[in-house]
């Protein structure tokens, strides 16, 4: 095979992963409308795009829905934990900004809140990658989050720029959790 069928081989790969991530991003935001449904949404959009990624499973959308309903159990749970957690730090926020001492005090809440999120992203990856129920999921996230600080660290500048791109241009929000979850799966737990 010559240099050029094999660069536009790769080119036509790239695109293909590309939208792959793009078909995901659609199909989580539209099984996250009710919003308890977002954990497990991404947990399935994971698991799909690291199917895809190996060629496995096609095609994309019917996976992504058996996977979306395996698991949805136990995953509204996690849901409205992350929104407990969600308000508490929101609170925590407004109460560190009265309290002497806010300029030390709201950092460390925001650095402590953007573990909390990469914890949630990555234990969405954790699920997409077996069996494991929730909680166990949640434990195995939090102890590669403290083990791998540089695959964390990944996955937070992913979940930042996510944040920015969805600030600068709301509708992206459609589909920013495709390259989101790619990010999660490529820096993955069981990798």
């Amino acid at each position: 095979m010559s240099k050029a069928a094999v660069r536009r081989l790769d080119w036509r790969t790239g695109l293909g992963e590309f939208a792959d991530c793009l078909l995901v991003g659609l199909l989580v935001a539209l099984a996250s409308v009710p919003v308890l449904t977002a954990p497990p949404a991404f947990a399935a959009g994971c698991r799909a795009l690291d199917r895809a990624r190996h060629g496995i499973g096609r095609p994309l959308w019917t996976t992504f829905w058996a996977d979306f309903r395996r698991t949805a159990r136990g995953g509204v749970a996690f849901a409205v934990a992350c929104g407990a957690a969600v308000v508490l730090a929101a609170v925590d926020l407004e109460v560190a900004a009265s309290m002497p001492g806010a300029g030390v005090l709201r950092p460390v809440l925001f650095v402590l809140a953007a573990v909390g999120v990469v914890v949630a992203v990555r234990t969405c990856e954790v699920i997409a990658g077996g069996d494991a129920p929730w909680r166990r999921a949640v434990v195995a996230a939090a102890r590669e989050t403290v083990g791998a600080p540089g695959k964390a660290l990944l996955v937070a500048v992913a979940v930042a720029l996510s944040a920015v791109l969805v600030w600068m241009l709301p509708v992206l929000a459609l589909v920013v959790a495709g390259p989101l979850g790619l990010a999660a799966v490529a820096t993955g737990v069981r990798r």
